[in-house]
């Protein structure tokens, strides 16, 4: 913050109100701009690239200067906030006079966790902000999302709780976090969102007495504690930086929940299952994109959430999935509840800028069409033979006639974007402000009138009532008939061709006339608040509605595209099994068409359970690997899958090895990734988890790789009774032996026939059993197209080594003979 002594009193106000928001580059309101000084004008002029200039400061100083016009603020606000930028909006709380100083004050402070401006939110997407605490040996985490009002708490002990939460972070995302935390846990999250885009804030200091929290079902007390302790975090920073509106009050009632009610994803097997995000430059290329049918944008938020937090609960599930057959079924009844949702607006987003006194004409008006569209869902899900899941949906919908008539009864049917102009209300809705519009709709036939009135009163027939805005309404008189001028004229002003006057009528109706538009404006503001609070008593009832609404638009799109697609309901069993019979990858078949090839898949709790998988480059494997994971996913969201039959027991945790790259900011290579990640997966894996390992080892030397992919492969099978189903892909063709020593290994491979010119192998993406013998690697090179020299010397060497155990084969290289070594580990580190 810029410092100094004596500033003008226009900047002595901007620093003062800057010094309670030192974190954020304050915009204040001078006339048309958005203004900052000092070092916050030097920032936006870079963020923005918009000229920077300087101020008069006072004692003869200048001080740097730089704003944006205020009809343009939403869209250098969104690039502030895409900046992970807080901004301060100072505005003018009363009517300039010259010569004094315009009172002004902070009325909003904008995060990036804390955004309601639709443009810029993605509309089917969270926009999280959480709040992270400690409390005694317990880590609480507590998200919202301010937009939608939805909330969550839950609480993490033992060893692993900060890794737990640190998980749980990485599959909210949120935009802000709120940390308050000890110095040792701080640095533990730094460190693990120090690539994110996550921004992480100083909690707002606020007493809180979390003995006056009750404790919460299924919780220890110190986890209820931490968790309300997380919730009062949050709501302290809501309410400081919403100015006006907040707190814990700024959301519906929170829901607790424990990570292990949800089918664990970690980031890594989130980021390479590609579930919301895209890794490549198609954004479609997602499960999210793929199965999201939705009509509204409630509906493809509640989607994601779903897929990002499966469910492994059976009976949730076959709730879900009794939903989506039962739509699947009843194509026509979904079609027509599908259409009606459609006309449905986004409710959860209404119904919380109302609450923060956000909402805008227009968004009162999409208000009023989605409550018209009520009673229509309502009756289409009242018969007895839907299932609970649906027929809770019906009950959960509320009652708002009342509100819609009150709507319908003081809102125009156009509405403005803004209440700026007025024409927001209905003139009946008040006895003033029908008066109000009269007179403005009726000037000019007063006006009119009188004009007439005066010219019969004065015999003067050239005798005009004309408008000036410097004067506003006069009688204009000719020269030459300045002689008629009545006594009762006061003259106004000289023209060159006569003389304007003014009479105690014509005054009184340039009065009321000039106060009419600002009457009416007043009046609508009140007019309009006041129907914003009553609203506002209902908005906790409006987002129940909201979420019924989602949860409906969420069945009917699962069924719409299992109806499709031919997606079928997977049975779910005790045991822990995972089969599918021609399973799809579900984005692969949406991009790819008829041209997808299924496969089947058999792991089962007794008999084969680790399934290596070896074939060629390109045959396929991560693809199978990747669609085995999406369709569990799917399955534990109550969706249906693509198969022509799938069986499975709930799975607890899927984790994913594929595919890594180094991590240049923090000194990490790609094969020690490699190895973090497989360590993740041996210490967290359960008998009930799916593991899709896709070629281990292959980040340092031969000799090493192999070594390590066979020791990971031994421990995973000597958990007696608690090995876990494991898809590993491979091009060590050595590992297939473990099938010899193993009853849970069952070897497969991905087919590849070679065309009869060249030798180039035509892959057929078919998983059957057995193992391969090649892998088409130097094939693979020619195809890529290195240079053919290369291609073949390669083609040389393979063939020297081609049954040689290990790398102590004598390699032919040019004219001379390699030296057979013995390969030595040597130790990093001396002990």
């Amino acid at each position: 913050m810029t410092t100094a002594t004596a500033w003008s009193p226009m900047l002595e106000q901007y620093f003062g109100m800057k010094h309670r928001y030192p974190e954020a580059i304050l915009l204040s309101r001078v006339g048309d701009f958005y203004e900052a000084y000092g070092d916050d004008a030097e920032t936006i002029a870079r963020a923005l690239s918009i000229a920077l200039t300087s101020k008069e400061a006072g004692a003869g100083r200048r001080i740097a200067m730089a704003g944006v016009p205020y009809h343009a603020l939403d869209g250098y606000l969104a690039k502030l906030v895409a900046q992970r930028r807080v901004v301060a909006l100072a505005e003018q709380l009363e009517a300039p006079v010259p010569n004094k100083l315009v009172r002004r004050d902070v009325v909003r402070v904008v995060t990036p966790g804390t955004l309601l401006e639709e443009h810029i939110l993605d509309r089917s997407a969270h926009n999280y902000l959480a709040a992270i605490t400690a409390f005694d040996d317990v880590i609480a985490l507590a998200h919202a999302d301010i937009s939608t009002g939805h909330v969550g708490a839950t609480a993490f002990d033992g060893e692993s709780a900060l890794d737990d939460a640190l998980a749980e972070i990485g599959r909210l995302d949120p935009a802000e976090l709120v940390a308050d935390v000890p110095a040792d846990v701080r640095a533990g999250i730094d460190d693990a969102l120090q690539h994110a885009q996550t921004r992480i804030a100083p909690p707002v200091l606020v007493a809180v007495d979390t003995r006056a929290r009750a404790a919460v079902d299924g919780f220890s007390l110190d986890a209820s504690m931490a968790m309300h302790r997380a919730l009062d975090t949050l709501g302290a920073y809501v309410r400081r930086v919403s100015v006006q509106q907040g707190g814990r009050d700024a959301f519906r009632e929170p829901e607790f929940y424990r990570q292990a009610t949800f089918l664990a994803l970690d980031p890594n097997t989130r980021k390479h299952l590609e579930l919301t995000r895209a890794l490549g430059a198609n954004a479609k290329a997602t499960l999210l994109a793929t199965i999201d049918r939705t009509r509204t944008a409630m509906g493809s938020r509640l989607l994601g959430r779903w897929l990002l937090a499966p469910l492994v609960s059976r009976d949730a599930i076959a709730a879900r999935a009794d939903c989506v057959e039962a739509f699947t079924r009843d194509a026509g009844r979904r079609i027509a509840l599908h259409d009606v949702l459609d006309g449905c607006f986004d409710l959860e987003r209404i119904a919380q800028k109302v609450r923060f006194r956000r909402a805008l004409p227009r968004d009162l008006g999409s208000l009023r069409r989605t409550l018209a569209l009520l009673d229509p869902i309502e009756d289409a899900l009242r018969e007895e033979t839907l299932p609970p899941g649906l027929q809770g949906i019906a009950e959960r919908i509320g009652a708002f006639a009342d509100l819609h008539a009150d709507l319908a009864a003081t809102l125009r049917d156009e509405l403005p974007a803004t209440l700026a102009d007025g024409n927001v209300i209905r003139a009946e809705a008040s006895a003033e402000l029908a008066e109000c519009v009269l007179l403005r709709s009726d000037a000019r036939s007063r006006i009119a009138a009188l004009e007439e009135r005066e010219r019969e009163r004065t015999g003067i027939k050239p005798l005009k009532v004309k408008y000036a805005s410097a004067f506003g309404y006069a009688i204009e008189i000719p020269k030459a008939q300045l002689a008629n001028v009545p006594a009762d004229y006061t003259r106004k002003q000289t023209l060159a061709n006569g003389e304007r006057y003014v009479t105690p009528e014509l005054r009184e109706l340039d009065v009321a006339i000039a106060s009419a538009e600002s009457r009416q404006l007043r009046l609508e503001q009140a007019l309009y608040e006041q129907l914003v609070d009553r609203i506002a008593e209902r908005v906790d009832d409006l987002l129940v509605t909201a979420g019924a609404l989602a949860e409906l638009d969420a069945f009917c799109s699962l069924a719409q595209i299992a109806g499709e697609r031919g997606y079928v309901r997977p049975a779910f069993v005790d045991d822990s099994v995972v089969e599918f019979v021609d399973g799809r990858h579900p984005v692969m078949e949406a991009l790819l068409g008829s041209s997808f090839v299924p496969n089947d898949l058999r792991m089962s709790a007794s008999g084969s359970r680790f399934i290596l998988l070896t074939g060629p480059n390109m045959g396929g494997k991560s693809t199978y690997l990747r669609q085995t994971a999406l369709l569990v996913v799917l399955a534990q969201i109550g969706s249906f899958v693509p198969a022509r039959a799938a069986r499975l027991g709930v799975v607890d945790r899927i984790f994913t090895r594929i595919g890594a790259g180094d991590d240049l900011a923090s000194g990490q290579s790609t094969f020690y990734i490699e190895m973090a990640e497989a360590a993740n997966i041996l210490r967290r894996a359960t008998d009930r988890s799916l593991l899709l390992i896709d070629e281990i080892g292959r980040g340092t030397g031969t000799v090493d790789g192999l070594a390590i992919a066979q020791a990971i492969c031994e421990y995973l099978l000597e958990r007696e009774g608690r090995a876990p189903m494991v898809l590993f892909a491979t091009h060590f063709h050595e590992l297939v032996a473990l099938a010899d020593r193993w009853p849970l290994v069952a070897n497969f491979h991905i087919t590849a026939v070679e065309s009869t010119r060249g030798g180039a192998p035509v892959f057929s993406h078919r998983v059957l059993p057995g193992s391969s013998s090649r892998s088409f690697g130097i094939e693979v090179a020619r195809m890529a197209g290195l240079p053919p020299t290369v291609v073949a010397r390669a083609r040389e060497i393979a063939g020297a080594l081609e049954g040689r155990p290990t790398l102590e084969a004598a390699v032919p290289l040019r004219g001379k003979l390699a030296k057979p070594a013995i390969i030595e580990q040597p130790l990093l580190f001396d002990p």
